[in-house]
């Protein structure tokens, strides 16, 4: 296993269903996840919650949605999912509180990512 994915790891859920997912080619992984945006998303995602603009929001906790559950942060997805739950379901309270958990768990792994460059 490559040196960003020791560091990553406690962010990482099930290996075998990671590699399944990435065809065995860790180095594709490693590719995909440089991408991932950094404290853009955070902004635009703080943004949209303090003017209260729960589709902005939304639509920015979609997508990193899909970029942790495609690249093997599970419980980040999870927690993702959850907020974009409360959010449909109109619990701006739930939402508020998941996205503070979210936003902290996603900044440590971006932190991970930019120590890696």
């Amino acid at each position: 296993m490559s040196e960003l994915y020791f560091r990553m790891q406690s962010f990482l859920g099930d290996q075998q269903r990671l590699m399944e997912r990435m065809a065995g080619r860790l180095d594709l992984w490693e590719e995909c996840v440089g991408l991932f945006p950094r404290g853009e998303i955070l902004d635009e995602m703080d943004a949209a919650l303090q003017a209260g603009d729960t589709n902005a929001l939304y639509g920015a906790v979609h997508r990193l949605k899909g970029n942790l559950a495609n690249f093997g942060f599970d419980s980040a997805a999870e927690l993702a999912m959850k907020v974009l739950a409360a959010l449909k379901e109109d619990d701006l309270v739930t939402a508020k509180e998941g996205y503070l958990q979210l936003r902290t768990i996603y900044a440590q792994i971006a932190e991970r990512l930019g120590d890696a460059e």
